[in-house]
């Protein structure tokens, strides 16, 4: 049974008041937790605190979140993996000086980028993913830990995993051209060596856990400069060949160092059943890519948890792109194909736990949220939007990534 607490509106709220879509604050499914993405804005969605003050809305995230996580019946001890998000790199060292005071001694994964966030006063929004340990005295394993002085030009403030496991749950940190021990940088200026060693660093890392390439469920691959793309994904499927992942790809704004042109989240999870294989439904070309020789699912099932390829105007069907120009149009036959795919693997939308639209223009918002409430009318997701610089094509104005937990019912 999924669990959605303090459920609002963004018509009875500061943000948005005039659009008509619900959400929650937090939502637990059989062991994980999905929050929606805090900001500045207060827990009761009628302030926003600190406006041109990264360190209030910071601090009033990690507060929100604090609460959150207490309501549901879980701490920061259960954290595995954030996502930071930020308008200007410049803010990463006064972040890490707050979120440091209390992540230091749990040391979660984390990626950080650089993006647009829901309006020009948000500079800060952070992403929480937790799990409840399987048995209660059991601790996350946290492998290959590192002070974040490996991204900010200092001692850093935040001790940080490169890896966590947590039950059946594999949350890596952004891999990039950083090494694992954060000392030093391959492939500056040469993306395609900055993509191997991230690769060679996440092979080094699921072994760690006692994990391997064939456990990964869903790469989110973030590229500083479209017109790289091509070089970046035969360089992942050099080592992905035959793993048939889901993935979204995002063109972000910036990376928290200059030299960074990639980043690549990998969620992972591992079956009890040593015969037992993730389900990979709708293998398929990777859109955008030519004379691939290699495939992506677009839904993978591990267990209960359902990981979707972001979904976009490009129709399920092979068809592809419809409403160029037209983000509305793009968002509906996105929200059809979720559906379609949930469907194919024996859910439904009341199974989805999290949602990430992103959108290319910060006027779209307005228009494809409308439609996103749609389909999801009385589910209240949890949910982070991005205002991105582009996605796998420029005439893509609309993706939504959707993370889904099998319902006991099913």
């Amino acid at each position: 049974m999924h669990v959605r607490l303090r459920v609002g509106n963004t018509k009875n709220g500061y943000l948005w008041p005039s659009l008509d879509f619900g959400s929650s604050q937090i939502v637990s499914a059989e062991d994980q937790i999905f929050l929606l993405g805090q900001t500045g804005l207060t827990l009761d969605a009628k302030g926003f605190v600190g406006e041109n003050d990264i360190q209030s809305q910071v601090n009033t995230a990690i507060q929100n979140v604090s609460i959150l996580l207490e309501e549901i019946g879980s701490s920061f001890n259960d954290v595995c993996m954030i996502h930071i998000y930020t308008t200007d790199a410049k803010y990463f060292n006064t972040i890490y000086e707050v979120i440091g005071q209390v992540f230091n001694e749990i040391s979660p994964a984390v990626s950080n980028l650089v993006v647009k966030l829901a309006e020009p006063y948000i500079d800060f929004e952070i992403d929480v993913w937790a799990v409840l340990p399987d048995e209660v005295e059991k601790n996350h394993q946290r492998n290959f830990m590192i002070n974040s002085g490996r991204f900010i030009p200092d001692e850093g403030t935040c001790a940080t995993s490169n890896i966590v496991k947590a039950n059946n749950h594999i949350f890596l940190s952004g891999q990039s051209g950083i090494s694992l021990d954060g000392k030093s940088f391959v492939g500056e200026n040469d993306i395609e060596s900055q993509v191997e060693n991230a690769m060679k660093n996440t092979e080094e890392l699921l072994t760690s856990v006692g994990s391997s390439f064939n456990d990964i469920c869903k790469i989110t691959p973030y590229i500083r400069d479209l017109k790289t793309r091509h070089l970046v994904y035969p360089s992942i499927f050099k080592f992905l060949k035959n793993t048939l992942p889901v993935s979204t790809g995002i063109i972000v704004e910036d990376f928290p160092l200059p030299q960074m042109d990639f980043s690549i989240d990998i969620f992972a999870n591992t079956l009890n059943d040593t015969y037992q294989k993730h389900e990979r439904v709708f293998p398929s070309d990777p859109n955008f890519i030519s004379d691939p020789n290699y495939k992506l699912s677009k839904i993978v099932v591990a267990g209960k948890f359902i990981f979707l390829q972001g979904q976009t105007g490009l129709k399920l069907d092979g068809s592809g792109l419809e409403g160029i120009g037209d983000p509305v149009r793009q968002a509906e036959v996105a929200m059809q194909n979720v559906i379609e795919l949930l469907n194919q693997v024996g859910s439904d939308v009341n199974d989805i736990c999290k949602i990430t639209p992103i959108v290319t223009d910060i006027n779209h918002r307005e228009l494809v949220y409308p439609v996103i409430s749609k389909y999801l009318k009385g589910v209240n997701p949890t949910s982070t939007g991005l205002v991105v610089k582009s996605l796998a094509s420029p005439e893509i104005d609309f993706e939504i990534d959707v993370f889904a937990v099998k319902s006991d019912r099913k």
